[in-house]
């Protein structure tokens, strides 16, 4: 058994996820503030490549987030090694883009697990850690695909509206206590899994606005961390447009050629300023 006094007065941070471009600036930003780092990841390799940005050397855990025995093994280490853990930080998420009839089972299983299980299994084992101290703080982020649910997205998005239904209502079974509870909703980021939809055939949509960075995505973060405000929007008129969407969902349709257009241009511009250039339908004729 590890020691806990081995992080020092340095306050814990657990981020899920933790390989990815979020997690990194979220890491950086965090490691600055003082913060001691756990890491998960299924990945090793890309949760390493990250260390040397950091000052302190974070702890790393490979966890597959749709393995429940690997879930529940990380909760009981962080339990019984960093019982004074600070901070939950839900940041893995996982799409599949397609029609709904093309998504098989394990595609299924996939999204919804790591978009709303594991989250709700790593609060439900690290929550009564923080009641028993009387304070921490859990930021999970959501995405826009929580509020605006998309075609060939059905899945991902039952997930991340699952997910901001059960934020919201937590938000609510806490709200009496010092634990803060955050959703953050970013529109697009510039993203590996961004530009894997891109390139395989995710909805136009996704660039209708302009693409944020994951490090605007981790100063929300860090925002939450500190206010434990319910929803936080990146940026904050993505927020104002999806909810009155959410409350008329018949507009996206309605306005859905358009839009499409609209973010096709902007997702060739994006693929541009990279290098990548995909062929038009002129060029196809």
């Amino acid at each position: 058994m590890t020691d806990t006094n081995h992080v020092g007065n340095h306050k814990l941070a657990f981020i899920s996820g933790g390989g990815g471009a979020i997690a990194c600036e979220i890491a950086i930003q965090l490691d600055k503030a003082g913060y001691h780092l756990l890491l998960s990841d299924i990945n090793l390799e890309k949760m390493t490549s990250i260390v040397s940005k950091l000052k302190r050397k974070p702890e790393l855990f490979v966890c597959d987030q749709t393995n429940p025995n690997e879930i529940q093994s990380l909760i009981e280490t962080i339990k019984e090694k960093y019982p004074n853990i600070d901070v939950l930080i839900n940041n893995a998420g996982y799409t599949k883009e397609g029609p709904f009839i093309t998504q098989t089972d394990t595609d299924i299983q996939r999204q919804l697990w790591i978009n709303l299980i594991s989250p709700i299994k790593l609060i439900h084992g690290i929550l009564p850690l923080m009641l028993k101290r009387g304070k921490g703080s859990i930021v999970s982020i959501v995405s826009v695909g929580g509020i605006i649910a998309l075609a060939d997205s059905s899945i991902y998005s039952a997930g991340k509206f699952g997910l901001r239904g059960f934020l919201t209502a937590l938000y609510e079974e806490v709200k009496h206590t010092n634990i803060k509870i955050s959703g953050i909703y970013p529109s697009a980021v510039d993203t590996p899994m961004l530009l894997h939809e891109a390139l395989n055939g995710g909805t136009a949509l996704n660039w209708i606005n302009k693409v944020q960075s994951p490090k605007k995505v981790a100063d929300a973060v860090l925002l939450g961390i500190k206010r434990g405000t319910l929803e936080i929007y990146v940026p904050y008129s993505d927020g104002l447009v999806s909810r009155l969407v959410a409350v008329f969902p018949w507009l996206i349709g309605t306005l859905s050629p358009i839009l499409k257009w609209i973010g096709e241009r902007s997702k060739r511009k994006w693929l541009a300023e990279k290098g990548i250039q995909i062929p038009t339908k002129t060029n196809l004729e």
